[in-house]
């Protein structure tokens, strides 16, 4: 789990894909955290991609690093809706605050359940753990 969180917080753009009924959507995200060892992701309620994780919360994000590395990360994505994980998420990413509160109605965070890890690269095999 940590090389994951380090992974992410080194190259900290990273590619959230879901999917709009039939059709895949990817867009960048930046805010990732180690909690009650999972990894949390924010969003916020009027986007569409928390419509898309509620119809279907099957998930997959990627990033690359200028090495030529990459993971894929995929799991089910669940919402925890504690005060303590959006205060933790509002910590660990102070510039959520800007955006974010915890009584807003808007800021939502999540995790990935049954999360399974891949990492890459052009110079060796692929390695595969599950988190």
């Amino acid at each position: 789990m940590n090389e994951v969180l380090e992974f992410l917080l080194s190259n900290p753009i990273f590619y959230v894909a879901t999917m709009d009924g039939d059709q895949p959507r990817v867009r960048p995200f930046g805010a990732v955290m180690k909690y009650e060892n999972k990894l949390y992701f924010t969003t916020n309620n009027t986007k569409s991609v928390f419509e898309q994780l509620v119809a279907n919360p099957k998930v997959e994000l990627s990033t690359t690093s200028p090495k030529g590395e990459w993971i894929r990360l995929s799991g089910k994505a669940v919402f925890d809706s504690s005060s303590e994980a959006k205060a933790a998420m509002l910590e660990s990413v102070p510039s959520l605050k800007k955006m974010y509160s915890l009584d807003d109605n808007i800021f939502e965070v999540f995790y990935l359940e049954d999360a399974i890890v891949t990492f890459s690269s052009f110079t060796s095999g692929p390695k595969t753990i599950k988190l």
